[in-house]
């Protein structure tokens, strides 16, 4: 398998300077039209829920979750240099009312990989709609928790290949150039994707695609959203506040139409070459990503869904997944 890098950060600055100038001030989606009980109040006017796992039962709903990526016919257990393995080990502690990802020590140091964490990665699928959770992240040097859409086989031939990708909620920390109060969103593109700039927020770093927040993330929980529209246009948002918007066709690098996306929750630990670049903290362990909600609408009338049956049921029977 071909090496996946997530949020392979582009140089968009030449971009960001001509697309300020056309598009400015500050964005948000409108109010649910009430349809949907569980709604936020940041989902889009006749959006109505297609999936949802609000994370109040004893164990992880399996009829709607696999625990390992796409890739090496479902049982991928890392991507890139990170130095955590995706396990079921009671790395998916269900609280009652949320999800926590589990990060902890394993005690093998076997090339590197010294960590167990948790992810979790839809079995239905979708084709544009709005993505939202609630989260809290971890706090510790070495952390890297997800929020991103990754795409499934293709329906008409199970080709699988990367990207696409949209990153919703990126929240690295290595302790010296990424913290806990910088959020990492984008869209990933090898040129046939078309990624074009068409807004971001005064507070966005177009060099490597952050936006600086007013808080560090660590501490509360906040509404993670991404609109990905019809009209191949991607927005992210924090608590119904537009931070970035891009036109994005979701194509494989062929141009071809990719499969359809899976949403993903993974909590990945260190990695030389970003989050572990200055270490990890082994006091901090452990430590957990938690996820109030995961809901995915889309627009009355036009829902665009599949699903997914490349993977495997790992978690045990005792439901300690």
């Amino acid at each position: 398998m071909t090496q996946i890098h997530r949020a392979g950060w582009i140089g968009t600055g030449l971009l960001l300077l001509a697309a300020l100038g056309g598009i400015g001030g500050r964005m948000a989606l409108g109010a649910s039209d009430g349809h949907d009980a569980s709604a936020s109040p940041y989902v889009p006017n006749d959006y109505v829920m297609v999936f949802n796992d609000e994370f109040n039962g004893q164990k992880l709903d399996t009829s709607k979750w696999w625990t390992r990526f796409i890739y090496d016919n479902g049982m991928l257990d890392h991507l890139n240099d990170e130095q955590e393995r995706f396990r079921e080990h009671d790395n998916h502690d269900m609280t009652g009312h949320s999800l926590k990802l589990m990060a902890r020590k394993s005690g093998n140091s076997q090339n590197n990989t010294e960590y167990e964490s948790g992810m979790v990665r839809s079995k239905q699928t979708f084709m544009y709609g709005y993505f939202e959770t609630r989260a809290k992240v971890p706090g510790g040097v070495g952390v890297w928790p997800g929020f991103w859409l990754n795409s499934a086989s293709r329906k008409s031939d199970g080709k699988i290949a990367w990207p696409p990708e949209i990153d919703i909620l990126e929240v690295v920390n290595n302790g010296v150039e990424d913290n806990t109060t910088m959020l990492h969103m984008a869209a990933k593109s090898n040129g046939p994707q078309d990624l074009k700039i068409l807004y971001v927020d005064p507070n966005f770093n177009g060099k490597w695609s952050f936006w600086q927040a007013p808080y560090n993330f660590s501490e509360g929980f906040h509404v993670f959203g991404g609109l990905w529209d019809s009209d191949n246009t991607v927005s992210i948002f924090v608590d119904g506040r537009l931070l970035y918007k891009v036109g994005y066709k979701w194509v494989y690098d062929d141009g071809t139409p990719a499969g359809y996306a899976h949403v993903i929750l993974s909590l990945a630990i260190g990695g030389p070459q970003w989050a572990g670049r200055h270490g990890i903290d082994n006091a901090a362990f452990p430590q957990g990503f938690e996820a109030d909600y995961v809901r995915v609408y889309q627009k009355r009338g036009q829902q665009m869904t599949g699903q997914d049956t490349i993977g495997k049921d790992l978690c045990p029977a005792s439901g300690k997944c």
